[in-house]
């Protein structure tokens, strides 16, 4: 099959690359930095210029196309206004939806996992309570509804917590805790948010399980199996890799003046279980990811 994925130089999008180009042909979009779209057919695009992001769905005619790119750090959007936010996040995402459905491609996009109310209790259903609290989750939940207006053919994945290692110079913050637990250096992580974490290696396959289906007209929890906080997470991956646990400092969302406390998003995967889509053990994406 022929996939455009946007957003291709980012942190999900370079896995999405390695794992979608075993047998598929990847047209990469990319704006500033390359990343390994250099591999693949790639192609330099701004998001914002909607004719030229039309031009290449219409002319490249895809089966897929897979929407990663946008503003990505809640902390990034909260500082722009809201309007750049939603031309970004939520006008391209309506340019891509319509492309698509002009030509009949399947469109995957990759929303948050805090679009949930962090309140609730945790472990969420796809049909939980939405209650954004940040531009950036409020752009997703907009994103997500002018979808769902434009077309039928779409898979939308609410995306928990990504780790993993960070490609050609995209990070996050599992990678830099790594690198401070290298080099003995103190990390301070929440103990009172509690998230679904998912390695990006597994997340690149599940998103590749979901081409080769039929599956459409569909929003699903992309999450891993463990209900767990950022300490634990970091617990996990002293343990993995014979790290010194005592570098890992508590800290909490409540003491923290500018974030805006979401307690628990937690997400519960059983639609993503039942329809045959693979998450891995957390310990052993944990070690598959340092090695």
């Amino acid at each position: 099959m022929k996939v455009i994925i946007t957003g291709a130089s980012g942190l999900l999008g370079q896995y999405l690359n390695i794992e979608l180009g075993k047998k598929n042909k990847i047209i990469a979009l990319y704006n500033s930095r390359e990343g390994n779209t250099k591999s693949y057919n790639s192609i330099r695009l701004n998001l914002e210029d909607f004719s030229a992001l039309k031009k290449v769905i219409l002319e490249n005619k895809p089966d897929f196309v897979i929407h990663t790119a946008g503003i990505t750090r809640p902390e990034t959007a909260d500082a722009m206004p809201y309007s750049e936010v939603k031309k970004i996040n939520v006008e391209a995402s309506r340019v891509i939806a319509e492309s698509c459905e002009s030509i009949k491609a399947r469109m995957i996009f990759t929303s948050t996992d805090l679009v949930y109310d962090g309140n609730s209790g945790g472990m969420l259903p796809e049909n939980g309570k939405i209650n954004p609290l940040s531009s950036y989750a409020v752009s997703k939940v907009e994103a997500e509804e002018e979808i769902k207006s434009v077309t039928e053919n779409y898979v939308i994945l609410r995306t928990a917590l990504l780790f993993g290692i960070g490609l050609n110079g995209s990070v996050n913050n599992f990678h830099i805790l790594l690198e401070n637990l290298r080099n003995r250096k103190l990390s301070y992580l929440f103990v009172d948010q509690l998230r679904t974490p998912l390695s990006l290696q597994n997340a690149s396959r599940i998103i590749s399980q979901i081409v080769d289906s039929g599956l459409k007209n569909l929003t699903l929890n992309l999450a891993g199996p463990e209900r767990i906080s950022r300490y634990e997470l970091g617990k996990m991956l002293c343990e993995a890799g014979g790290f010194d646990e005592t570098l890992l400092k508590k800290i909490y969302l409540k003491d923290i003046s500018t974030v805006k406390p979401v307690y628990d998003v937690s997400l519960n995967t059983t639609l993503l279980r039942k329809l045959g889509l693979n998450q891995g053990e957390l310990i052993q994406e944990i070690i598959s990811t340092i090695q």
